[in-house]
């Protein structure tokens, strides 16, 4: 019968009753779990605003969704408390040789959760001494918000938006995690410039994508790990994503995703499956983890998808509430694999 894995389909407010008929024609079963998707997106940026209105501080990284400007603004404060983040690079000035972790958050423009857990994880390393080992032995280059126009776009226009936001004809924008020269624009990847997945005009066509290829080329020779991180499933994922052979270093890859996945249930109790991208989630080409792994030569990529699980009703749309314990999550479970590199 092939995949009989369960999918999540958002239907506009015209073709809901079509969609429905053309399922129960089909013999197909199903549930509807949100009727009006639209009033979780008004619950999200209502609590958003209350917890703004109570916070005190100028810049809340534990319960707030922030815009592009206050990301903006925060991380040229962080610069002038005297961090060297060209975007953000964090580490001890110790003057010995590191290798690099990079934390690539924020590529698909809905997934808040990424580009504010990424954030959290920056103020963690810069506040506080408590992971100065850490710095000690690595530099950590973390991209909080690397669709910037597509996330701008989520905050003004249109909450669900995903990709880029150049023009390509008729459609704006193009998956920027479908865009990188590893089996561009296979299976797992749409040549429709109107598709969620469109893979772009050509390889590194989005200069979001280009310019974070660029970035990791200049440190490949001293990457320790590359983590790219997206919502939501609950999944920590590696190569590869165009094919569903598994990797050379498959039981290293696995090693570490079990202690990495292991950290993140003992802090809360959510289960993250771990395994290749394609036989975990889907089929999908033109990754950047796929293409640091075979063209880079990083040999420790990750996909993390963060909460929640795959069968919430509000998907994306994490309750500001979470981002705190997501956040620490996510650490527990990135600081337990860094133990094992």
């Amino acid at each position: 019968m092939g995949d009989m894995r369960p999918v999540t389909t958002l239907i506009g407010p015209d073709g809901g009753n079509q969609f429905l008929r053309a399922l129960n024609a089909s013999r197909i079963r199903y549930e509807v779990v949100v009727n009006n998707f639209q009033t979780v997106i008004d619950e999200e940026k209502a609590e958003n605003l209350r917890n703004i209105m109570y916070s005190t501080r100028a810049f809340d990284y534990d319960t707030v969704y922030h815009t592009y400007d206050e990301i903006r603004d925060e991380m040229r404060r962080v610069d002038d408390e005297g961090k060297d983040i060209p975007g953000l690079i964090i580490t001890n000035p110790n003057g010995a040789a590191k290798k690099a972790i990079f934390l690539e958050c924020g590529i698909h423009a809905r997934e808040w959760i990424s580009t504010a857990a990424c954030l959290w994880i920056s103020n963690q390393l810069v506040t506080t001494t408590t992971y100065d080992s850490l710095l000690d032995k690595y530099e950590f280059i973390i991209v909080p918000t690397l669709n910037v126009d597509g996330y701008i776009y989520t905050h003004t226009t249109n909450r669900n938006w995903r990709k880029t936001r150049s023009q390509n004809g008729l459609c704006y924008g193009a998956d920027p995690n479908r865009n990188w020269d590893a089996a561009f624009c296979e299976t797992g990847a749409s040549s429709s410039p109107c598709s969620d997945t469109y893979c772009g005009k050509s390889v590194f066509s989005e200069s979001e994508a280009k310019a974070m290829a660029d970035l990791v080329k200049t440190k490949a020779a001293t990457t320790a790990a590359y983590v790219s991180v997206h919502s939501y499933s609950q999944l920590w994922m590696y190569p590869w994503g165009y094919k569903s052979a598994n990797p050379p270093n498959k039981a290293r890859l696995d090693e570490l995703s079990a202690a990495g996945t292991a950290a993140i249930k003992a802090t809360d109790g959510r289960t993250f499956k771990y395994g290749t991208i394609a036989n975990t989630i889907y089929v999908a080409s033109g990754s950047s983890i796929d293409y640091v792994y075979d063209k880079l030569g990083v040999e420790i990529a990750f996909a993390l998808e963060l909460r929640p699980d795959a069968n919430a009703s509000n998907g994306f749309i994490l309750p500001a509430s979470q981002i705190k314990i997501a956040s620490q999550e996510f650490w527990n479970g990135l600081r337990a694999m860094i133990e094992k590199l």
